[in-house]
């Protein structure tokens, strides 16, 4: 993401899609990666006896289809990770901007004594801007952390953690 400030545009992510695509592909590895066991099983059946160089073809065709099913289950969850990681980058982003939303907020109601004040003590510390959330897990990919200040979000769809397949 980039740099943020109290006059930042909200975060243009689907973050309960980006969520339900990493649950929909990390299910997809699975159902994948059953049927292909089914197929494997049912293929050593078929060649129970079976031998030359039909058998030969066949075991060799058999492996490059193992392979290619790895291959593939393992870039559907890689993507899975992708989407999550993204997600808790975008939310993380939000996180902040709403942070310096509320800073500024706090400093724009400061009254011309408690400014004198600060003036001479200090700023008030309001601590430092949020990190991102932790990277959502596999098979559920929850949302890993409540919405920060999102009194400050300035949208109509608040992010919500409640139902993580609707998107804000």
């Amino acid at each position: 993401m980039g740099g943020y400030s109290a006059s930042s545009t909200n975060v243009n992510f689907a973050y309960g899609t980006a969520l339900q695509a990493a649950r929909d592909l990390h299910a997809l590895a699975g159902v994948l990666h059953t049927k292909h066991d089914a197929r494997a099983g049912e293929g050593t059946k078929a060649v129970d006896g079976w031998v030359g160089g039909h058998r030969d073809s066949f075991d060799t065709k058999m492996t490059t289809e193992g392979t290619d099913v790895e291959s593939i289950r393992g870039a559907l969850v890689s993507l899975a990770g992708t989407f999550a990681s993204e997600w808790a980058a975008a939310w993380g982003e939000q996180d902040r901007i709403n942070f310096a939303r509320y800073v500024q907020h706090e400093k724009d109601e400061d009254s011309w004594v408690e400014d004198g004040a600060e003036l001479v003590v200090g700023e008030d510390d309001y601590g430092a801007p949020p990190g991102d959330p932790s990277t959502p897990q596999p098979p559920n990919y929850e949302p890993t952390r409540a919405p920060m200040h999102t009194e400050f979000e300035n949208s109509d769809q608040p992010r919500t953690m409640a139902s993580p397949s609707v998107d804000a």
